[in-house]
């Protein structure tokens, strides 16, 4: 079981914890849960930004690999997989810049070819195909409408469009 509520939520002073808490005492939610025993707990901050947030991913001495630069597949809510290959990528990457001949300006490796092997890689084709989703929902089409523009787009068009929405919120 589990509650997901996007950091954008308009009542800074929400606890997600109590708003658990309290679903779980819902009418339809509470007889499923007598009796049972809690195995595990956890709590995680899900960085869903999506391609339009994604910064600059290489720097002297270091990669920006992982969940942190928001590889976030967010219609699904799983990341795990590109995490993984942008840490694959990033590890080739710094190998070939420490194997080539090429001198770098400063102290630190900077691998540079990371940005382009990330553009190149099924990684980056996954999230363009979900890169409107989240802020279909933020925009001005509110609730309802990001529920139709998803089901057009991502569902039936595979985010085939050939916009980008941002939101400023």
């Amino acid at each position: 079981m589990g509650l997901v509520i996007g950091l954008d939520y308009r009542n800074p002073f929400i606890s997600p914890y109590k708003e658990f808490q309290r679903w779980k005492l819902h009418p339809s939610v509470k007889p499923l849960l007598e009796g049972a025993k809690r195995i595990g707990y956890g709590a995680r901050a899900l960085n869903e930004g999506g391609l339009q947030s994604i910064p600059k991913l290489t720097f002297p001495g270091g990669c920006l690999v992982g969940c942190s630069p928001g590889f976030m597949n967010v219609p699904k809510i799983k990341g795990t997989h590109n995490a993984m290959k942008s840490a694959m990528l990033a590890a080739e990457s710094i190998f070939d810049t420490i194997s080539s001949d090429i001198k770098q300006e400063t102290v630190g490796v900077n691998p540079v070819v990371y940005e382009e092997r990330i553009r190149n890689s099924c990684l980056w084709k996954e999230l363009q195909s979900v890169r409107n989703v989240r802020p279909s929902f933020s925009s001005s089409l509110g609730l309802y409408g990001g529920l139709m523009y998803t089901g057009l787009f991502y569902v039936l068009g595979r985010g085939k469009e050939p916009w980008d929405i941002y939101t400023s919120r």
